[in-house]
């Protein structure tokens, strides 16, 4: 799937890029999203299933569900070069 997504690259006017909240930025992920910085495109990080930290830790997991979006966040920025925009998802919120 990755090669016919690098193909696409070049005529996007956005990309959003996934990664899952039970496992954020893997490498393969990480070097993908590298790749894809070179495009100079708008990038959007969707982290999905972040229903799945609900259970964890107190307060319904948001002390969990916050350190994986600043794990995103700081990753994502690292790898790009800017902050890039960071919506946390889950099906439970009904897109």
């Amino acid at each position: 799937h990755a090669s016919k997504t690098v193909q696409l690259l070049p005529s996007a006017d956005l990309i959003l890029f996934i990664t899952s909240a039970d496992r954020p930025f893997p490498d393969s992920e990480k070097h993908l999203l590298k790749s894809i910085q070179s495009y100079r495109k708008n990038i959007v990080v969707v982290i999905n299933k972040m229903d799945i930290l609900d259970m964890s830790g107190g307060n319904h997991g948001e002390d969990t569900k916050n350190k994986v979006v600043q794990f995103v966040t700081e990753n994502a920025a690292d790898l790009l070069g800017v902050n890039p925009i960071v919506i946390p998802i889950s099906d439970r919120d009904g897109l």
